[in-house]
């Protein structure tokens, strides 16, 4: 990880090391680019070990009416994906990798509003 994380960033992280059901259908990559959503505050706290990731994925197989469709470029993404909204998860800052860019607030505001009416907490 290089230099402070940030609510919106979106960072390369090692594929295996991410959660993203079912496995038995996911091809996996070397890397993965994710989304952090857990705020500043925790975010650069030094003592705070953790981050609340969202991970990505260019398979149109697994999506689900939360998924949210990213354009290729967006915060700087490599290719066109879903944010599997669903597969929300803690993740340890120290394991998260290159920092590709960031998401436009009206991006972000879209995948927690999916992520707040999955878990129904949206009306």
């Amino acid at each position: 990880m290089k230099g402070a994380v940030h609510k919106g960033g979106v960072h390369l992280v090692s594929d295996r090391s991410l959660t993203m059901p079912p496995d038995d259908q996911r091809n996996y990559h070397p890397q993965r680019p994710v989304i952090v959503l857990s705020g500043d505050a925790k975010n650069q706290q030094a003592s705070w070990p953790l981050v609340y990731v969202v991970p990505t994925s260019t398979a149109t197989t697994l999506k689900t009416e939360y998924c949210v469709k990213l354009a290729q470029g967006v915060g700087n993404l490599p290719s066109k994906c879903w944010v599997r909204t669903v597969c929300a998860q803690p993740f340890l800052k120290e394991e998260l990798g290159d920092y590709l860019g960031q998401l436009p607030a009206q991006v972000l505001f879209m995948i927690e509003e999916n992520l707040f009416a999955y878990m129904g907490l949206a009306d």
